[in-house]
């Protein structure tokens, strides 16, 4: 019995893996022959669809002269889909679900690992160490059941952080319509073809969530970084050196002050969701209880996506670029308990000094 659910899993997660590497190992060869080149052969394509599949792991890269850790947010849920399909199958031979997702995500972790020693060459790698950590994580939460009645307040604030991400991604796409010179100029620049073209296009498009983030970020006075030493927020833009990518077109080029005011966001973000809280109708002491726990998840969540939206681009002088994690989590943070002072905590006060007269 133990044998066929460990045989089962293996071939699950086997499943699982081709479903996100062959498609991606298509698009290495399609690419690789349209290039035209003359000095490579078959086994670059194979080794840049294994990175390829790394990458949508979210596992930093070692590159020569520097690293690879931004990689596009939006591109994890094709691996997350891949491993969902398989987990059916598995719970079949298990007994238990717990058990069936962690062996299930172990196989995924360990054939990704080996994927990933194939995978090295001329100085390019992806991180060892996390590529195990990275990818049983992505199969636990891609296998996970949430529980909804339980974390309403965790859900409806993850639905208003969507709504800002989309407010974040439409003020960058209108940043990109008032730019639109400059990223003709660099589509010239590059000269891409028509493949190229697409593959950058969906490049950028898969890393729309880590602009957003950052878009947002600015409009709330936040700011950003692009680059070793470098700000771009509401009050103040220092940039350096930036690579010629359609998207950079879209970067603020004036100083905007009364961006410092949309920091106003955030509470107003943390006072829907506490006004959302109280429809519960339980007491303030269990309400704060349920408020405290789902909120540090939420923090937890924010705190992550934040850090893994930003990184180093293949040198250290575009490190760090996006949003810098820390600093976006003091707002929040401040925000927060702004919010439920204001919301939660005073009008109770004044209940209890009212009840008592």
């Amino acid at each position: 019995m133990v044998a066929r659910a460990l045989g089962v899993s293996f071939r699950q997660a086997l499943r699982s893996v081709a479903l996100t590497l062959f498609p991606l190992a298509f698009i290495a060869l399609f690419s690789w022959a349209s290039a035209g080149t003359i000095a490579g052969n078959t086994s670059d394509p194979v080794r840049a669809s294994a990175w390829l599949y790394l990458g949508t792991h979210l596992i930093p890269f070692s590159v020569p002269g520097g690293k690879l850790t931004l990689l596009p947010l939006l591109a994890v849920i094709y691996p997350m889909w891949a491993i969902r399909r398989g987990l059916p199958n598995v719970e079949e031979a298990f007994s238990k679900l717990n058990g069936a997702r962690i062996i299930y995500s172990l196989w995924y972790a360990i054939l990704s690992e080996v994927l990933a020693l194939a995978s090295i060459h001329h100085g390019i790698s992806a991180n060892l160490y996390l590529t195990p950590v990275m990818t049983f994580v992505i199969a636990m939460v891609a296998t996970a059941r949430f529980e909804r009645a339980h974390t309403r307040i965790y859900y409806f604030a993850l639905y208003l952080f969507s709504i800002a991400l989309g407010i974040g991604a439409i003020a960058f796409a209108i940043s990109l319509q008032g730019h639109f010179k400059e990223i003709k100029s660099i589509s010239v620049v590059l000269s891409a073809g028509v493949v190229g073209g697409i593959l950058l296009t969906l490049l950028q498009l898969l890393y729309l969530p880590n602009i957003a983030i950052s878009a947002i970020s600015y409009l709330t006075g936040v700011g950003f970084s692009f680059g070793a030493h470098t700000t771009v927020s509401g009050a103040h833009i220092t940039l350096g050196q930036v690579p010629a990518l359609p998207f950079v077109a879209g970067l603020p080029t004036g100083v905007h002050s009364d961006l410092k005011y949309g920091v106003l966001f955030w509470f107003l973000l943390f006072a829907l969701l506490f006004i959302f809280a109280q429809r519960s109708r339980e007491s303030l002491l269990n309400l704060t209880r349920r408020v405290i726990a789902e909120g540090a998840r939420l923090f937890t969540t924010l705190a992550i996506i934040a850090f893994l939206s930003a990184g180093e681009l293949l040198t250290s002088q575009l490190n760090p670029v996006g949003v810098i994690w820390w600093r976006l989590m003091e707002y929040v943070a401040v925000a927060f308990a702004i919010a439920a002072i204001i919301v939660l905590a005073l009008p109770a006060a004044v209940r209890s000094v009212v009840h008592s007269e």
